[in-house]
């Protein structure tokens, strides 16, 4: 009895282990955020060009992609945190570097994040 609680335990264990980093970089729940707001037709304009500031942690040259401290993305609604995008031109990985301050403008195209636009912050 106690040999098999042992096994069950360690089994649901490796089980959590091996699942938590890939729900980890899911982005699919994030989506939905402002799926009623950035997107109609009576948003305002500004709203449409806005750029959101943030701060690159981290860039990932071979698949394109940038980790950033963003602040609030006011066209998705969603609030400040730091996650992962990819570039719609990933060449501009070569462009950035860990630390480096960003304006940037990030779009939900079929449910990933895409930054359509991004330029260093003066």
């Amino acid at each position: 009895m106690r040999n098999l609680f042992h096994t069950t335990l360690a089994a649901l264990s490796l089980g959590f282990a091996l699942t938590t980093p890939a729900l980890a970089q899911d982005h699919s729940a994030h989506a939905g955020h402002g799926a009623a707001a950035g997107t109609s037709a009576t948003a305002p304009a500004a709203q449409a060009d806005a750029l959101t500031a943030g701060e690159i942690t981290r860039v990932d040259k071979r698949t394109g992609k940038l980790t950033i401290r963003h602040e609030e993305i006011k066209n998705l609604d969603m609030p400040p945190m730091t996650m992962v995008f990819a570039l719609a031109d990933a060449s501009q990985s070569n462009d950035f570097k860990a630390g480096d301050k960003v304006l940037f403008r990030a779009e939900d195209k079929d449910g990933s994040l895409i930054i359509t636009r991004i330029q260093p912050a003066s």
